[in-house]
């Protein structure tokens, strides 16, 4: 928006700074910047709306196909149609944790409280103990420690 002019002299420097532009044109680039961010945050508005319907069908067509039972808080009576604003979606999850000790913790929750709560010990096998001292017969001394094969602990409990 304005000129620079930058004379240098043997021993000397002169800048002059002369502007060109006036009060009403920086009031007018100001209005086309902020009605551009404004149109900006309009379209961006508009895009998170769709997204968010899309969203809501998508959960809509799951709830459809996993057939989830809604109940009723007001009655208890439970129905596979959509319902009013009272209606809460029945879950059923379970989380199986593997415990430090080798055993495997099994936690079933239905609508966020805990209904069934189960704690598999480990499969024990017989492993060498080399920090023990050994037998009188010459042999290492053994002790019991969980065996750490997941995939056959994950079959074994089905």
């Amino acid at each position: 928006m304005g000129i620079w002019e930058v004379k240098v002299s043997s021993l000397d420097i002169d800048v002059k700074v002369s502007s060109k532009s006036s009060s009403k044109s920086v009031a007018s680039e100001y209005s086309k910047i902020l009605a551009e961010k404004i149109s900006n945050i309009k379209t961006d508005v508009q895009a998170m709306r769709e997204t968010q319907e899309q969203l809501d069908a998508i959960r809509d067509m799951h709830e459809e196909l996993t057939g989830e039972i809604k109940i009723d808080e007001d009655s208890g009576n439970a129905n596979r149609e959509g319902g009013d604003a009272s209606t809460k979606i029945a879950e059923v999850e379970t989380i199986k944790r593997f415990m430090p000790d080798g055993s495997i913790m099994v936690t079933t929750y239905e609508g966020g409280k805990i209904t069934e709560q189960v704690r598999h010990k480990p499969h024990m096998m017989v492993v060498p103990d080399y920090t023990a001292p050994p037998k009188a017969d010459g042999s290492p001394a053994t002790e019991l420690k969980p065996y750490q094969n997941l995939d056959l602990e994950m079959l074994l409990m089905m």
